[in-house]
């Protein structure tokens, strides 16, 4: 590591893909863990060990503007000398599908929340610490925002009435943040995972994945970590990964 530390934000932080994006970051990050859950649910996220304790910071957000304050402030005081160059947003809203006439206002409002409002605040909280470094000698960016997309970022499918208007408008935020500070050495980017991850929980519900039609989250981790590295001369705004 640098004798600046360098400082990788991920929020909706749990087990599956945001522990493998961890994982891959760690080599060159201390990281910052957000969710609800945290710090209690720390353990579950199984973390290699080889990560050093004291390069892991735990703490809790629900995406409000409030708790990310808190968290923001937290961070500063725990490394006051950070450099925070990474932000992931990895929120999603528990899985529900249900008819459109058997839902209701609060529903949307939750997929609201949790598809773009949290990303909204995140971003808020993020961007003035990126347009504070320096940029990168390698990349040229002084900080990379990635949001997590998703089948319905592109299409809504029936039962998803609540859950696609809050995806579709976290890809929007992640095009105007792009051409609002791409140009001021931020790279934004949007991935979309069409498809479904590989996770315990989903074994548990599916079985083995007998004939690779799932996502491993290590490998889609990987696009991430190549996303991340990418100079600014041939930044992407968005890829899919199937």
């Amino acid at each position: 590591m640098s004798s600046t530390r360098r400082i990788a934000v991920i929020i909706g932080a749990g087990p599956g893909l945001a522990t493998s994006i961890a994982k891959q970051l760690s080599s060159t990050h201390s990281l910052v863990l957000l969710s609800r859950s945290l710090p209690n649910s720390l353990s579950k996220l199984n973390l290699p060990s080889t990560i050093p304790k004291e390069n892991i910071l735990a703490l809790s957000s629900d995406g409000s503007a409030t708790s990310l304050k808190k968290a923001f402030e937290d961070l500063k005081k725990h490394w006051p000398n950070g450099k925070v160059d990474i932000g992931i947003y990895n929120v999603n809203q528990s899985f529900g599908l249900r008819d459109f006439l058997d839902s209701d206002e609060s529903q949307l409002r939750a997929g609201l929340e949790s598809g773009v409002v949290g990303g909204w605040n995140f971003s808020q909280s993020i961007i003035p610490l990126f347009l504070s470094n320096e940029p990168d000698e390698i990349t040229g960016a002084r900080g990379v925002l990635l949001f997590t997309g998703a089948t319905m970022s592109l299409r809504g499918g029936a039962k998803f009435s609540s859950l696609a208007p809050g995806m579709f408008a976290r890809r929007s935020l992640s095009q105007s943040l792009a051409r609002e500070f791409g140009p001021k050495g931020i790279h934004v980017g949007h991935i979309i995972l069409d498809g479904i991850i590989e996770t315990d929980r989903v074994k548990e519900m599916m079985g083995e994945d007998k004939d690779h039609s799932r996502l491993n989250p290590d490998h889609i981790a990987q696009t991430y970590l190549s996303m991340i590295n990418q100079p600014r001369t041939a930044w992407t705004q968005e890829l899919d990964i199937r």
